[in-house]
């Protein structure tokens, strides 16, 4: 695809005015480099970057796959800086895509869930001039259909903008994919990839032969938060990405404020200790940490330090203690609040408790639109008089502007610290509040004490690098063995 020609001497349109200079300089290396990511962080601009791309390109047919959370977002974004509509799929039971022209409109948003089905990959699988794969990390999986599919767009597309904050979440396993959908002819083996790039660890497992009998076999696993060739995995990573640090380009920037509130359980700690007997019984048995079973036990002790009703028909009655202690904690708080938590019906039990103390509320999560969920993290932005947004970990954490909040509260964090991270920063450091932003962000975690709760917080202090969500929970299991009663 040629680059369209750009008289510099004309005046900038609102979307090249609005970029900061950093910004003129990742939409250029995007331009000049047709295949690359934009790994910028949380609150860099890597939507508007990659919009001020598309505006100078001119592409007849962009695609763009982002989580299904965020297709509202694209919609908006699309319509508020590029003029022009994006089409979208069709949200509710049916085909998604029944009767959309995908060759006609400029821009089509769909998620990664109809690029992952073979019905729908087989309509998408057309002359892209450029193609857009949000939160790219969502394909680090190169066994997934999703990743395959996504691999057999790739000769059918000119650009290729790959955009994630966190590249590599685990190990440099996870960069693979994104390096093949850049560069397929030279980075096309996943073995020699990770032989390369990876830490890995032999062990001695004894299997049945052919002949019935056991044998010993030697089993490679890839150590997690470890990497290999650092130098030369650096070189392809400037060679084919721009990232900036947020203290690079805000140097005022504070830092963020942390407060832990210490919860002890209330009536529900009978049964939390009862269940973490259960759960050493199980440990104790043999069954392995990551088994189903010893992760649902895991699960359901998380649930009863937040409410031990979350699993049950049991109707809403006095809340647990770390709910009543949001409650206070918020009564104290004049600000605009983000509250995260791991659990959906956790959501859908605060709620109730905002509507009672009549404390203004909107929510983002899994169970909604992504056109619903966006619409609501604007009217968050824009309504002085909605104090909090409240959302699941894995909806709100990623992609949505939520800056009119000062403070971020958890409730629970998830197992990797990379996507704890991204919850913070929905509203710490992001550029559209200016380069000149001085204001603070405070993050509060509730922890309920002498629970796995205590042991997961303090494991993810000690592990604030990138690193394995199964090396957390070994982690935090091994530590509330340690400190068994």
């Amino acid at each position: 695809m040629e680059l369209a020609t750009i008289d510099r001497s004309v005046t900038l349109s609102k979307l090249q005015d609005a970029l900061y200079q950093y910004q003129r300089g990742d939409r250029d290396f995007m331009l000049a480099n047709a295949r690359c990511i934009n790994g910028n962080p949380m609150g860099l601009g890597k939507t508007i970057e990659t919009l001020a791309t598309l505006e100078e390109l001119k592409p007849r047919h962009c695609l763009i796959v982002c989580k299904k959370t965020f297709i509202g977002e694209w919609f908006w974004q699309v319509q508020e800086w590029l003029g022009e509509d994006c089409l979208t799929p069709f949200d509710g039971p049916g085909d998604k895509l029944a009767g959309l022209d995908l060759g006609g409109p400029r821009y089509v948003c769909v998620n990664y869930d109809l690029v992952g089905r073979t019905k729908y990959w087989k309509e998408l699988r057309r002359k892209w001039d450029v193609i857009v794969f949000d939160e790219a990390h969502k394909l680090k999986n190169h066994k997934t259909d999703r990743t395959r599919n996504t691999f057999l767009l790739s000769p059918y597309t000119d650009r290729i903008y790959l955009l994630t904050g966190t590249p590599m979440q685990n190990s440099p396993e996870d960069l693979f994919p994104l390096f093949h959908l850049i560069n397929p002819r030279n980075y096309n083996n996943h073995k020699a990839w990770v032989n390369m790039f990876c830490v890995q660890k032999e062990d001695e497992i004894w299997m049945k032969g052919p002949d019935g009998k056991p044998r010993p076999r030697l089993i490679r696993t890839i150590v997690p938060g470890e990497t290999n060739h650092v130098e030369e995995l650096n070189f392809l990573l400037h060679k084919y990405m721009v990232r900036h640090e947020k203290r690079e380009v805000m140097p005022q920037l504070p830092p963020k404020q942390y407060r832990r509130i210490p919860v002890d359980l209330g009536s529900e700690k009978q049964q939390y200790m009862q269940m973490q007997e259960e759960y050493f019984a199980i440990l104790e048995s043999g069954e392995k940490i990551e088994s189903p079973k010893a992760i649902a036990q895991l699960t359901r002790l998380r649930q009863i330090c937040l409410e031990p009703n979350l699993m049950s028909t049991t109707p809403y009655n006095t809340p647990s203690a770390k709910t009543h202690a949001l409650m206070e904690v918020l009564e104290d708080i004049d600000e605009k609040v983000l509250i995260f938590t791991v659990f959906e019906q956790y959501v859908r039990l605060i709620e109730k408790m905002l509507q009672e103390a009549k404390i203004t509320y909107t929510t983002i999560t899994g169970k909604k639109s992504g056109f619903e969920n966006s619409a609501n993290a604007r009217e968050f932005q824009a309504n002085p008089n909605i104090k909090v947004c409240l959302g699941t970990i894995g909806s709100m954490s990623e992609s949505f502007t939520l800056n009119a909040a000062k403070v971020v509260i958890f409730m629970d964090r998830f197992w990797n610290p990379a996507i704890n991270e991204q919850g913070e920063d929905r509203c710490w450091g992001r550029v559209n509040k200016g380069l000149e932003q001085s204001e603070g962000t405070l993050i509060i975690d509730l922890v309920c004490e002498g629970t796995v709760e205590d042991h997961l917080h303090e494991i993810l202090r000690r592990k604030q690098q990138m690193i394995n969500d199964v090396v957390i929970r070994k982690a935090v299991v091994e530590r509330m063995m340690q400190y068994r009663r």
